[in-house]
């Protein structure tokens, strides 16, 4: 009879597993054991309003548009990134995004290629959308975006319509009632 209280293991072997799982998973978020201290290639941030509360569920949009120029930092063999080539994400209900590869247009990923500028979109219905173009060169680049409200605010002014007929009037036509 199996006294051990989980199949295939005692309790003691279960937690190290987990631990060393956990380890792993935090050396992968760090850019990889063989990486030590390296932040991982990906561009994030955060979607809030002008009162600082998160946006959930806008759309971020990154679009390689060009290689930065400096000759002194191009690397042999540089390759940009593939024509049609976009990363997307969502935030999430804090606001947050991130965005670490790309797809090109047969949705092969493509990781984000250093030193180029990537135009960067966040839409949001009933928020005028944000665009910049920025530079990433490598590691995290934590880009934090404060969308503002679509609404427009309109002052009824009177009568501000000038319906009085005189030379300046070109239009032809005949207004009729009820048509």
């Amino acid at each position: 009879m199996n006294t051990r209280p989980f199949p295939g293991g005692d309790a003691r072997t279960i937690v190290l597993v987990l631990v060393l799982a956990l380890l792993g998973a935090g050396c992968a978020l760090r850019g990889g054991a063989g990486k030590k201290g390296k932040d991982p290639d990906m561009v994030s941030g955060r979607v809030v309003d002008p009162d600082g509360r998160p946006i959930p569920f806008a759309r971020i949009s990154v679009l390689p548009v060009g290689e930065w120029e400096d000759a002194k930092r191009r690397k042999k063999g540089f390759e940009p990134p593939p024509e049609g080539s976009r990363g997307l994400a969502v935030s999430t209900e804090g606001g947050r995004w991130l965005v670490d590869h790309m797809s090109d247009d047969m949705g092969t990923d493509v990781t984000l290629t250093t030193d180029y500028y990537y135009e960067i979109t966040v839409y949001k219905p009933g928020f005028h959308p944000w665009k910049d173009s920025i530079l990433y060169e490598r590691g995290t680049l934590q880009l934090d975006v404060t969308l503002e409200p679509d609404a427009i605010e309109i002052e009824d002014a009177g009568h501000m319509v000038d319906t009085g007929v005189d030379d300046t009037n070109t239009g032809k036509g005949v207004l009729r009632q009820g048509e």
